[in-house]
This record gives C-alpha cells, structure tokens and sequence, in this order.
C-alpha cells in the first residue's frame, strides 16, 4: 500500500472522475425543471425503492470542480502536516495557540467519507470523524 496522503487524494479524485463521467452522459436538457441548487424527490412505485433524489447536472459537474479545488487547497508541506488546516486556536501555526493538522487533514478525510461503502475506502480515512 502505498501513503496514506496520496492514496485519498487519489481515491476522491477517481471518485469525483466517476461522478463527472456519469453526469457528463445525461443529455443537457435532462435536467431543464431544475435550478442547480434544487433537489427534486421523486416517487418510483417499486417497494425496494421508494424514491430517489435528482440533481441538476449543472450542480453535480460544479460540485465535482469544487471538490477538487478543496483537494487542491490541501496540500502536503512535506512535513507530514497540512498546509492549511490547524488544530487547536485560531491562528497561523507560527504565532501561537495552533498547530497544524497532520496530513491527510480532516478536510480531505471528509471528502472521502460519502464513500466510505466504497471498496477501496481505508478506514483509517474515518478516524476521529464520527
């Protein structure tokens, strides 16, 4: 296995690529009665499942580039710790009241936790999240 900080970067960004991928087959007026911040409930009929959520594609393919910013903002100083996440007060690392956050960071352990069902999902990744 490999580390631990660039195998969950790995794993949300394979998992937002299969996102984009599904989303990107829909044709663009599949979702003409939706805004992109609606969620539309719909009923099925079937006893195994009652309804599902639909989600304008527009919102789904903005979310995956957002994510992926998230991703990108999280970086590895090469220390071991996050270059932007800090434990403890509010404050950069170097004037006191913080530290920062061991790398991969709780943010980037977040965005791998949706797919915590997910085969290749360490449970490492869910450490301390709840």
């Amino acid at each position: 296995m490999g580390d631990v900080s660039s195998d969950v970067i790995a794993f949300v960004h394979a998992r937002l690529d299969e996102e984009k991928a599904q989303a990107e087959k829909l044709p663009d007026l599949e979702d003409y009665s939706l805004d992109p911040w609606e969620i539309c409930w719909e009923e099925t009929g079937e006893w195994n499942s009652y309804a599902y959520l639909r989600i304008a594609k527009k919102r789904v393919l903005a979310e995956v580039e957002a994510k992926k910013g998230l991703l990108d903002e999280h970086t590895d100083v090469n220390d071991g710790s996050c270059g932007t996440c800090v434990d403890g007060h509010w404050g950069y690392p170097t004037h006191g009241g913080s530290s920062p956050q061991n790398y991969p960071c709780r943010t980037l352990r977040l965005l791998a936790l949706p797919y915590r069902e997910h085969p290749e999902f360490r449970p490492e990744w869910a450490s301390g999240l709840g």
